[in-house]
């Protein structure tokens, strides 16, 4: 018989939303035609002590969700294969196992998460030499340092999926500016908000379920560029436009409106090497 993996551990609210991610990419994986495949996901649902039926009609989280993963693991897979040494950092990974996912057995991958969500995963996707877990927030200072120092001649692609938009501007921009100072060059990737959109997260149909909100309000893609000198603006991808087979009619009748269609989207950017000078060495 399966063990049941305890996760009253979790208390914190941003940390909870983990379990949203997690079960809309099992319920895609056992979708025919699913538009992704995350065996890993279902061992987990399955091994997890958690009532997921609050999330089982919310079929916008589940498409948005399997976009975001697609995007995020074929940009991964693609670094990999065009870079020499390719370090792969998962911020908030939660449970998610993209190294899996996207398969072969090059590149190094950092896991980190708090404590309480890494105790969770290290039983259910224990750390090896590909995959090194660290018990660390995304605002502790010291992790960036380390994997710098561990990796002096990597590249870097940094991902925050589903994490930058629970934090506030004045949260997010100063842990940006020294993540990006330490870990370049590379790439950064993460999903964001506008303004209208984390207004609307109260009616979303995970997040209105937890304790957690969108409060990172970027209503400009450019504005990080402003934040980190070295960080320029490579792609930006729309919820709305990917499979829009799958959408609903309320959604697609709502994309029709711009600034709907422009609240949720995906942000990729160059991390530019920084120069002797500017480190002030």
């Amino acid at each position: 018989m399966m063990q049941s993996i305890q996760t009253e551990s979790i208390n914190d609210a941003v940390a909870d939303t983990l379990f949203i991610p997690l079960y809309m990419r099992a319920r895609e994986t056992r979708m025919e035609n699913g538009i992704i495949n995350d065996p890993d996901a279902c061992r987990i649902v399955d091994s997890v002590d958690y009532n997921f039926s609050e999330y089982d009609r919310a079929c916008r989280s589940q498409i948005g969700t399997c976009i975001r993963v697609r995007f995020f693991d074929n940009v991964t897979r693609n670094f990999i294969e065009t870079h020499d040494k390719p370090v792969i950092i998962n911020i908030g990974c939660g449970l998610d196992s993209r190294a899996n996912r996207v398969g072969g057995d090059k590149g190094l991958f950092y896991n980190l998460d708090l404590p309480e969500v890494m105790e969770v995963r290290d039983k259910l996707l224990p750390a090896d030499e590909r995959n090194i877990s660290l018990h660390e927030s995304l605002f502790d200072a010291g992790w960036p340092k380390k994997i710098k120092s561990e990796n002096p001649d990597a590249q870097f692609l940094l991902l925050a999926e589903g994490v930058l938009l629970y934090f506030t501007e004045d949260e997010i921009r100063p842990a940006l500016q020294q993540i990006v100072r330490e870990l370049s060059p590379g790439e950064i990737l993460f999903d964001a908000s506008t303004s209208i959109g984390c207004k609307m997260s109260s009616k979303h149909d995970t997040v209105k379920y937890s304790n957690a909100k969108f409060l990172l309000e970027l209503d400009d893609d450019r504005l990080p560029e402003r934040w980190v000198p070295n960080l320029r603006l490579k792609e930006t991808r729309y919820f709305m436009n990917e499979e829009p087979h799958r959408w609903d009619f309320m959604s697609r009748l709502m994309s029709k409106v711009p600034f709907i269609f422009k609240a949720f989207r995906m942000l990729r950017y160059e991390i530019q090497p920084i120069s002797a000078q500017s480190n002030g060495e």
